[in-house]
């Protein structure tokens, strides 16, 4: 989606037609069949068929940023949730309604505590979730900073590299924040109810534990804990758990850079997973022993350039070598002035007028 002519607006409105459509049916079907069946290999027998379907979705998208959010929102959780559900686990449970459980099993979205079975409810301790004016706020708040980035993005080629990927680790950010936020307004709306965040405040962060555990991606941690992290923790210990769970994000990455670029992954983003979850114990011992006490805005300081400088060199590195990140740039700034474009022409008549 480099230039959003008809063509291409219409490959990417059939692949979007094919998910509608392919989506519901398998967790309908899957639904269906965990109804019937007890949790272990039967019900994963009986799911296996709706895997390839999610793998394959991806492929239909010519644009990056589709096939990456359909990379992580089938391929990734979809998968991942349906083996979870095979084996009697959470998130999902074939007593859910039909709706609640299809918008579950195929977007980022935690369901509030009166729409999950028993076994998944969380502790009487936990903070309720927010009201849906709390995902309307990082909506608008995303897609501002979003737009001031892509308009200063020309005027950057005088910083420094680490700089300029500082911006690009922001933008991620914003651009997460704004899908991961718009799904869920659009799901809370849909259901009736509140939703969870998936983004606390990442780029605020004086700890790589506070990081990766409680402000980033937090279905995806959420996910990593059940899959990875508590079976591999209950008998090899808690360090053990950390190193699975950070395995297996890197290996799922690892099929993002092929889904993105088509290109042979060269295990860059293991090592980078991988790099952060020893630094992740390393810093949880070092806690403990009394010998990582900084001050808050030095500690601040560090855990941003060890993310940035690791981000630039092990994540963003494969991805701007293949090109994804000017196809990225490109589709972002093409959808940014259709979106002005189309606004431009909803507001015209009430004499209001769009300049950017």
């Amino acid at each position: 989606m480099q230039t959003l002519d008809k063509p291409t607006m219409a490959s990417e409105l059939r692949a979007m037609a094919w998910t509608v459509l392919l989506v519901p049916a398998c967790a309908w079907y899957a639904r269906s069949a965990c109804r019937r069946l007890r949790p272990g290999l039967p019900r994963l027998a009986a799911l296996a068929p709706t895997f390839p379907v999610f793998v394959y979705l991806p492929c239909l998208f010519n644009s990056l940023h589709f096939r990456l959010f359909s990379t992580f929102f089938h391929t990734w959780l979809a998968i991942n949730k349906l083996v979870l559900l095979a084996l009697g686990i959470r998130p999902l449970h074939p007593s859910l309604p039909l709706v609640p459980f299809v918008l579950c099993a195929s977007l980022p979205i935690k369901l509030r505590l009166s729409q999950q079975p028993p076994a998944a409810k969380r502790s009487p301790s936990s903070p309720p979730p927010p009201p849906l004016a709390d995902f309307l706020r990082p909506c608008a708040r995303s897609f501002f900073f979003l737009s001031c980035l892509f308009v200063a993005y020309p005027h950057t080629g005088w910083l420094p590299v680490y700089a300029v990927h500082f911006l690009y680790c922001v933008q991620v950010f914003l651009t997460l924040d704004l899908v991961l936020s718009s799904v869920a307004l659009a799901s809370a709306t849909v259901l009736g109810a509140g939703l969870e965040r998936q983004f606390s405040t990442p780029l605020a962060v004086a700890s790589l534990n506070d990081f990766w555990g409680r402000q980033w991606n937090l279905m995806a941690v959420d996910l990593l804990r059940a899959s990875a992290y508590e079976p591999v923790r209950a008998r090899w210990g808690r360090d053990a758990g950390v190193l699975a769970a950070f395995l297996m994000s890197g290996l799922l990455h690892e099929l993002l850079y092929l889904y993105l670029t088509l290109r042979r992954p060269r295990g860059e983003m293991v090592l980078f997973f991988m790099l952060h979850g020893v630094s992740q114990i390393a810093e949880r011992w070092a806690r403990a022993a009394g010998l990582w006490r900084p001050p808050k805005v030095a500690a601040y300081l560090l855990v941003s350039a060890f993310m940035v400088v690791t981000i630039s060199e092990l994540f963003f590195g494969p991805f701007m070598r293949a090109g994804a990140d000017v196809r990225l740039m490109e589709e972002a700034a093409a959808m940014l002035q259709l979106i002005m474009g189309v606004s431009r022409r909803l507001l015209r008549p009430f004499g209001v007028v769009l300049s950017l």
